[in-house]
């Protein structure tokens, strides 16, 4: 049978009860919410039949549309209309892209989904031919590593790994570093991630500060998280999960560039000491690496910022301000 002539066959309804209640072999489908759906179909109906194929035990297996099934089920329907193959009549590929074709064209496939697509396909063809053909097809680069790594994230046995991955609590970036942990470190640094929500840049600025103390202090990253500093952080009622985040960030930068830290803090405190008026802000250049602080002032109408500059012109305090290493700072 030519798979393009299966969108020809005609539905016929299968008593639910007759579908196998596994998502089958060829299912692409990973931490989905079935609500919308439901309320689709409870709606307007079903507009696209699902493809199941006789497994000979009894039992229908499905090809695509797993979550249909499930959502006539949510719905306690008795049977749901399918177009049904044969027994033999397609290849296992063949199945696998019947479901894939079928996804394609009415939504956008998760990292994880990707990962499955990727790995069940690798059971069939060449890895050049998913490189070249399929890898597009899934808006992925056509690059080796890219196409194990998704293969890595399907076979990632920890569930919640790969929740995080489609919430996008969790960067890919990220995944990769987790791959090459010992189960300790792991642990310890999914426990962070997880309870402080970190951004995809602040996961990256935590692990570059992590590996680096790692290789500086020759300490682990279990060792590392576990200093009772971050425990302080993660404890404190003054803070909520954005300013913990923060705060441990901070943490692990200071260490990892104490005299910059310490440059940082002297010069906080001098601008403090300068009484500037409300609404008045010194932000010094990053690293103390550029020639040039920045002031900035925040006004609601010409008059208000007038005052503002009068004030900063009368102030005597502004020629004592330095970089923290100079002579007289």
């Amino acid at each position: 049978m030519e798979i393009r002539k299966i969108a020809g066959a005609t539905p016929h309804g299968v008593g639910l009860n007759n579908i196998d209640d596994s998502p089958g072999p060829c299912c692409m489908s990973f931490g989905f919410d079935l609500k919308p759906l439901i309320l689709s179909i409870d709606t307007i109906g079903l507009i696209n039949s699902p493809v199941l194929i006789e497994s000979g035990q009894g039992k229908m297996t499905i090809i695509a549309g797993f979550r249909r099934v499930q959502a006539f089920k949510y719905l306690k329907r008795d049977e749901i209309p399918c177009r049904i193959l044969l027994e033999n009549s397609v290849s296992h590929l063949e199945c696998i892209l019947i479901n894939l074709h079928d996804n394609l064209s009415t939504r956008k496939l998760n990292d994880v989904e990707k990962g499955m697509v990727l790995s069940r396909l690798s059971l069939y063809l060449p890895e050049s031919e998913i490189l070249e053909h399929y890898m597009p097809l899934l808006d992925l680069p056509s690059r080796r590593e890219t196409l194990f790594l998704f293969m890595a994230l399907e076979s990632e046995p920890d569930v919640f790994v790969k929740e995080s991955v489609v919430r996008g609590s969790l960067s890919l970036k990220t995944f990769k570093r987790l791959l090459k942990m010992d189960h300790e470190s792991r642990t310890h640094v999914l426990n962070l991630l997880s309870s402080l929500k970190f951004n995809s840049n602040q996961q990256t600025q935590l692990f570059e500060y992590l590996i680096d103390l790692k290789h500086i202090h020759d300490k682990s990253l279990s060792e590392l998280l576990g200093d009772i500093s971050i425990k302080r952080i993660l404890s404190d009622e003054n803070l909520n999960m954005p300013q913990k985040a923060k705060a441990v960030l901070g943490f692990f930068r200071s260490k990892r560039f104490p005299t910059l830290a310490d440059a940082e803090s002297t010069f906080r405190k001098k601008v403090s000491r300068l009484g500037l008026p409300k609404g008045v802000k010194i932000v010094q250049s990053r690293f103390f690496e550029a020639p040039y602080h920045r002031l900035e002032i925040r006004f609601r109408e010409g008059e208000d910022l007038k005052k503002k500059i009068e004030q900063l012109t009368r102030s005597d305090r502004l020629e004592t301000l330095r970089d923290p290493w100079e002579e007289g700072g």
